[in-house]
């Protein structure tokens, strides 16, 4: 942990200008309703709220949701094609790495993240003004032992996120569902000593930690798992809690809007939102 410190000691004065910037926006946040400021409340207190798009009840939701299937037809066109291929020329794919399409060029995706209810939502928890950075549309495949983000791990982009998920199938705790330690569960010393542990080499590369190393600093019982049927809805702020998908035995496919302050902290770590990162493939 001590190794630590003078990164720490280095940001000071940005931070210092950070919570300035928190104070000045403070009267300029958006006003919400009683049930979007529980949204908010729980997510500053466990890091997690879940809810439904029923609940949520935004107008827009029928026609997401009409999108996401096409593209799921599309993502499972291109990975028969992909392996059909491989088959013939013998090439090896992993078939436990996710598949993710990038969909935020697209209006019914972008719309629905951009619905100004879930803006003043997010805006609300971050505390600054806020950008949209995009949606991932993502199909976790069955695999035996951690893969990528099955690792527990801090995602990087800010220093205060949100990312809400939407689970598109039935997830049970067969098909890996989001996982997470609330941040009641993690003391300041806790915290310092997961983060020690958990080292990125590049702004992009998923390091964490499996779950037999996680144990042996929070025990298993205050993990939370989550969950839940097709339209799960999964407000987190993967910044402020350790987390993970879990391993799974079975496939999921799920939905992620993503929101960061407009300057985030890294903001190298968000054009993965918009790039050819994960670029969307029309299959032919």
């Amino acid at each position: 942990m001590l190794n630590q410190f003078p990164q720490y000691i280095s940001r000071v004065p940005s931070e210092l200008f950070y919570t300035i910037d928190l104070l000045r926006h403070k009267s300029k946040l958006p006003t919400l309703t009683a049930q979007d400021q529980l949204i908010v409340d729980e997510i500053r207190r466990e890091g997690v709220c879940i809810t439904s798009l029923e609940d949520l009840g935004l107008t827009k939701t029928p026609t997401l949701l009409k999108a996401a299937e096409s593209e799921l037809t599309n993502m499972k066109d291109v990975l028969s094609s992909r392996r059909a291929s491989q088959n013939n020329f013998g090439s090896v794919e992993n078939p436990a790495y996710p598949q993710i399409f990038t969909v935020t060029d697209l209006p019914e995706f972008y719309t629905w993240g951009s619905e100004q209810r879930l803006l003043n939502i997010v805006e609300n928890y971050i505390g600054l003004p806020i950008a949209f950075q995009g949606v991932h549309l993502r199909q976790d495949f069955a695999n035996e032992k951690p893969v990528t983000t099955e690792l527990w791990h801090l995602d990087a982009e800010d220093r205060r996120m949100v990312k809400i998920i939407i689970y598109l199938t039935d997830v049970s705790e067969e098909n890996g569902p989001f996982e997470y330690i609330p941040k009641s569960h993690v003391s300041l010393l806790t915290e310092l000593r997961i983060r020690s542990k958990i080292v990125p080499k590049t702004a992009r590369s998923i390091v964490g930690l499996n779950d037999a190393e996680i144990e042996e600093l929070v025990p298993r019982s205050l993990w939370k798992s989550c969950p839940g049927p097709a339209g799960t809805v999964v407000f987190a702020d993967p910044k402020a809690i350790f987390h993970h998908g879990k391993s799974r035995k079975q496939a999921r496919s799920a939905l992620f809007f993503v929101y960061t302050a407009k300057n985030p902290l890294r903001p190298e770590c968000c054009t993965q939102y918009s790039d050819q990162t994960f670029a969307r493939v029309v299959p032919t």
